[in-house]
């Protein structure tokens, strides 16, 4: 090795590190790299809302069913009381009719008043659990809707993080592109990177307008 070629060389790099070329191609992947870094946290926040989304509908879906369930407890409990309450009144028609004369009996009224009042207490038991079952009925609904609600939101949210992929792979691939211009000297490289990186900023910005 001579003497002369450290020199060359370190001339040779500061020419490369000076040239106007390699600045101008530098500066764009700086600014595409920072483009990158905003497309991907959006991206990741999209798809944490899709998960978060979907999981308050799989909540909501679940409280509904127990809502159901507890809906069908109450109108299983108010007819087996209606029942009774039929039965009850049942016999006292049944014992007023089969014998009218003995209806002044005092052991025929205290079991007509007793049938009464069972009547009467199941009566007011089942309007009771009839309110119950509407209550537990409206709370399915509801949270029916609010999981059909979260659901649009989580599908809304999943589309729009596809375009925010496809994006980010169109910068990614617009800063490999940037990268193998100053490699290969050759303008093309950028050019077709800076192209892409718009694309991907269309993308993007579809992703918005879309969803």
């Amino acid at each position: 090795m001579t003497h002369g070629q450290p020199h060359e060389e370190a001339e040779h790099a500061a020419h490369h590190a000076a040239d106007p070329f390699d600045r101008r191609v530098a500066m764009a992947m700086v600014v595409v790299a920072a483009l990158l870094a905003c497309v991907k946290v959006l991206g990741h926040r999209t798809h944490n809302d899709t998960l978060g989304y979907q999981i308050k509908s799989g909540v909501h879906h679940s409280q509904a069913n127990v809502e159901h369930t507890q809906e069908s407890d109450q109108w299983n409990f108010y007819q087996a009381k209606k029942m009774r309450q039929h039965l009850y009144e049942s016999q006292s028609e049944l014992l007023v009719a089969l014998a009218p004369e003995k209806q002044n009996d005092p052991a025929v009224k205290k079991k007509l008043e007793a049938w009464g009042k069972q009547a009467k207490r199941y009566r007011a038991e089942t309007k009771e659990i009839q309110k119950k079952a509407d209550e537990h009925k409206a709370s399915a609904v509801e949270h029916q809707k609010e999981a059909h609600k979260y659901e649009e939101r989580s599908e809304h949210k999943h589309h729009q993080s596809t375009f925010f992929d496809l994006g980010e792979l169109c910068v990614e691939l617009a800063l490999v592109l940037c990268s193998v211009a100053i490699l290969t000297k050759r303008p093309p490289f950028w050019y077709a990177g800076m192209g892409i990186c718009g694309a991907g900023l269309v993308v993007v910005a579809l992703g918005f307008l879309a969803y």
